[in-house]
C-alpha cells in the first residue's frame, strides 16, 4: 500500500492513465517474491520451492488477461464505432429518428444484462433466491428489456422529442461507474482487508507464534461488510471532487481522442512515425482493392458537420462516440469482472476510447503521429508501472521485514513527504495552465496594440534570459563546471517549452483579430521566428561548452579566461541596452546599442585573430582553437539576430504610430 500510494500519485501528477489493478497485482507479486526469497534463504531450500509461496498459475492468468483486455478493448470499440458512425453519420440529429430508439434499446439491454443479471452474482444486497430468479429468466428479461425500452424510447421521442443518445450516454455513464466500482473498490480495500482478515484469523486460532502460523484460510472467499464498502465508496466519490490530479488523467485521454485538430500534448516519436507510415501504406492497399464507388459511399457517411467557430465549450466528440465508449467499456469490464479476471478498468476504458477515436477518423494526417505517440507513451507507462511496482514493493517489503516498526514508520513518513512534494509540483503546474487557459478564454477586444504589447513583454523577458544563459555558459566553460552546464541545458529546454506555449497562444490570439490587423500578425510571427532562431543558436553554444568540458579537453589559460569573460560582460551590456530600448520604446536613440554591437563584433574578430596566431605558433591545441572559433561564430550570429529582432519591433512600433 505504501508503494501504491507513491506510484499512483506520481502517475496522477504526470496526467498519465495507469492501472490500480496492475500496480496492486505487481506490488503483491514483488512483495511476495522478496519475502519468499528471504524465507527460502533462511530455510536453506532451493529456488524450486517458489511455487509453494507464490501462486504462479494465477499470476500468468492475470498478466495474460490484462494484455488481452487491451487488444480486445481497442478492436471491439473500433468495430462498434465504425458501424455506429455509418448508421448515424456526423449528422446524427437527422438519423436518430430512424435508428435512435433501436440503438437505445440495444444499449439498455446490454446494460441490464451485464449490470443486473451477470453483476448480481456475489452482491450482498440481493438474496440467493433473487439471484436464482435472474439467472433462470435471463432470456425473457433481455427480450422484454429490448422490446420494451425500444418502444418506450420511440414513444418518448414522438411525444417530447427526447434526445435518445443523451439517455444512452447517461445510462452508459452509470453502467461504467458501476463497472469501475466493482473492480476498483476491490483494489482500494482488498489489500487492507486481507491484512485485517489475516490478523483476525490469527487471533481466533489462539496461536502464539505468528511465524509458524499458515495462512491457508485466506484461500476461501471473503464477504466484505457492506458498511466498509459504503465508506470506501464515499471516500472515492469525495476524492473525485477534491483531488484535481485525477482530472489531469481525464484531460490526457480526451485530448488524445478529440475530433478537432489543435495543440497536441505529446511530441512526435520515431516509433509513432513508423506506425503511422505503415498504416498509410496499408490504407493505400485498402483503397486500391475496394471499389471507388464503395469508398465514396463510406466517405460520405464520415463527412463532418462544420459548426460555428464561435461555439463555446465545444465537446471533444459527439454523443454517438460518447455512447459507444461508455457502453463498450462498461460491458467489457463487467464481462471480465464476472469471469473473475482482474483486468484493468483504466486500460480497457482508455483503449476503448482510442479505438473509437481511430474508427471515427479523429486521427487525421495533421495529428496522427502525435496521437499515436501519446498512446504509445501511455501504454509504455503501463509496463513501466508493473516494473516499478514489482521492484519497489519488493524492496519495501524486505526492509520492513528486517526493520520492523521503525521501517514502517519511516516508509509512511516517506509516502506523506512524496505526496506533499508532488502536490507542490502540481500546484505550480496548475497555475501555469490557468494562465494559459485565461488567455485562451480572454473575450476582451484584441487589437494590434494588444499584440504589440504582448510581443514587447515577451521580448524583454527573452533578452534577459538569453543574457543569463550566455553568462552561465561561458562561466561553466572556463571554470570547467560540468554540472552547471548540464543544469543550464535543462533550463534552456524548459524555456524552449515556454516559447512554444507562447507561440501557440499568439496563434490563438491572432484568430480573434479582424482582417485589418494582418500586419500585426506578420510582425508577431517574425518576432517569434527570430526568438526561436536565437534560442536554437544559444542551445548550440551551451552544448559546445558542455561537450568541451565533458570530454575533459585542455583547460583555458588565465588570459583566455579573461578574454571570454570580458566578451560575456560586453554581450550582457548589449542585451541590457536592448531591454531598455524595448521598455522605453526609444527606437530612434540606438546609438548606445550600435556602439556596444560594434565593440562586441570587434572583440570577436580580435579573439579569432589571436587564436589563428596561437595556432600557427602551436601555442594552442586544435580542440581549444576549434571550440573558441565556433563559440565566436555563434556569439556573432546571436548578436545579429538580437539586433534584427529589435529592428522588427521598431518597424512594428512605427506602423502603430
Amino acid at each position: 500500500m505504501i508503494t501504491d500510494v507513491m506510484l499512483l500519485d506520481l502517475f496522477n501528477t504526470a496526467g498519465l492513465p495507469t492501472s490500480t489493478t496492475v500496480s496492486l497485482v505487481f506490488e503483491l507479486l514483488g512483495a511476495a517474491f522478496a519475502i519468499s526469497t528471504v524465507k527460502i534463504i533462511q530455510a536453506g531450500a532451493t529456488m524450486a520451492t517458489y511455487a509453494e509461496y507464490i501462486n504462479t498459475s494465477k499470476v500468468v492468468a492475470i498478466i495474460s488477461g490484462i494484455l488481452l483486455s487491451i487488444a480486445i478493448g481497442f478492436t471491439v470499440a473500433a468495430f462498434v464505432q465504425y458501424i455506429a458512425r455509418i448508421m448515424f453519420t456526423f449528422k446524427y440529429k437527422e438519423k436518430v429518428n430512424y435508428f435512435g430508439s433501436l440503438w437505445g434499446g440495444i444499449a439498455f439491454s446490454a446494460i441490464v444484462y451485464f449490470l443486473f443479471i451477470k453483476g448480481a452474482k456475489g452482491s450482498s444486497l440481493l438474496t440467493p433466491e433473487m439471484i436464482f430468479w435472474f439467472k433462470e429468466n435471463t432470456a425473457i428479461i433481455l427480450l422484454v428489456s429490448l422490446i420494451g425500452s425500444t418502444v418506450i424510447f420511440q414513444i418518448l421521442y414522438w411525444l417530447f422529442k427526447l434526445n435518445i443518445l443523451k439517455v444512452v450516454v447517461m445510462a452508459g455513464t452509470f453502467s461504467l461507474a458501476m463497472a469501475f466500482a466493482g473492480n476498483d473498490l476491490v483494489n482500494f480495500i482488498g489489500v487492507p482487508l486481507a491484512g485485517l482478515e489475516s490478523f483476525q484469523i490469527f487471533q481466533a486460532s489462539g496461536s502464539g507464534d505468528p511465524e509458524g502460523f499458515a495462512m491457508g484460510m485466506l484461500r476461501n472467499p471473503v464477504q466484505t461488510p457492506t458498511l466498509l464498502l459504503i465508506v470506501a465508496g464515499g471516500i472515492m466519490v469525495a476524492t473525485l471532487f477534491i483531488n484535481k490530479k485525477s482530472r489531469n488523467v481525464t484531460k490526457t485521454t480526451i485530448n488524445l481522442g478529440r475530433q478537432e485538430e489543435g495543440d497536441e500534448t505529446f511530441e512526435s516519436s520515431m516509433l509513432a512515425r513508423g506506425m503511422v507510415f505503415i498504416a498509410l501504406q496499408l490504407n493505400k492497399a485498402y483503397t486500391f482493392i475496394v471499389p471507388r464507388a464503395v469508398l465514396n459511399v463510406i466517405d460520405k457517411r464520415f463527412e463532418q458537420v462544420q459548426e460555428s467557430k464561435q461555439m463555446k465549450d465545444k465537446p471533444a466528440f459527439d454523443l454517438v462516440r460518447a455512447s459507444v465508449i461508455l457502453i463498450v467499456a462498461s460491458v467489457l469490464i463487467t464481462i471480465g469482472t464476472n469471469l473473475k479476471l482482474p483486468l484493468s478498468t483504466t486500460y480497457i476504458t482508455f483503449m476503448v476510447a482510442m479505438g473509437a477515436s481511430l474508427a471515427d477518423r479523429a486521427w487525421g494526417r495533421e495529428s496522427a503521429v502525435y496521437r499515436v505517440s501519446g498512446v504509445v507513451t501511455v501504454v509504455g507507462g503501463w509496463f513501466f508501472t508493473a516494473l516499478i511496482a514489482f521492484s519497489v514493493a519488493g524492496i519495501v517489503a524486505t526492509i520492513i521485514y528486517f526493520g520492523g516498526l521503525v521501517a514502517i514508520i519511516m516508509f509512511i513518513g516517506l509516502a506523506f513527504f512524496f505526496v506533499y512534494k508532488t502536490h507542490i509540483f502540481h500546484k505550480k503546474k496548475e497555475k501555469e495552465e490557468e494562465i494559459v487557459t485565461a488567455i485562451e478564454k480572454d473575450e476582451t477586444f484584441i487589437s494590434t496594440m494588444t499584440i504589440y504589447k504582448r510581443c514587447e513583454v515577451r521580448l524583454i523577458t527573452f533578452t534577459s534570459q538569453m543574457a543569463n544563459f550566455y553568462e552561465h555558459a561561458i562561466i561553466g566553460l572556463v571554470d570547467e563546471k560540468r554540472k552547471k552546464l548540464n543544469k543550464l541545458g535543462i533550463e534552456m529546454k524548459e524555456f524552449q517549452k515556454e516559447i512554444k506555449t507562447q507561440r501557440k497562444l499568439f496563434d490563438k490570439t491572432i484568430k480573434k483579430l479582424d482582417d485589418t490587423a494582418v500586419e500585426a500578425e506578420v510582425f508577431s510571427l517574425q518576432i517569434f521566428g527570430q526568438m526561436k532562431e536565437i534560442h536554437g543558436y544559444m542551445k548550440q553554444l551551451q552544448f559546445l561548452c558542455y561537450d568541451y568540458v565533458d570530454n575533459s579537453h585542455p583547460p583555458f589559460l588565465p588570459d583566455e579566461k579573461e578574454e571570454l569573460i570580458t566578451l560575456s560582460g560586453q554581450l550582457i551590456k548589449f542585451f541590457d541596452t536592448t531591454q531598455q530600448l524595448l521598455k522605453k520604446r526609444t527606437f530612434a536613440k540606438t546609438e548606445k546599442m550600435d556602439l556596444q554591437y560594434t565593440i562586441v563584433q570587434e572583440r570577436i574578430v580580435k579573439l579569432k585573430v589571436e587564436v589563428i596566431h596561437k595556432l600557427k605558433k602551436t601555442e594552442i591545441s586544435t580542440r581549444k582553437s576549434m571550440a573558441i572559433m565556433d563559440l565566436m561564430n555563434l556569439t556573432s550570429i546571436i548578436l545579429d539576430h538580437t539586433k534584427g529582432i529589435l529592428e522588427i519591433q521598431r518597424k512594428f512600433s512605427k506602423k502603430l504610430k
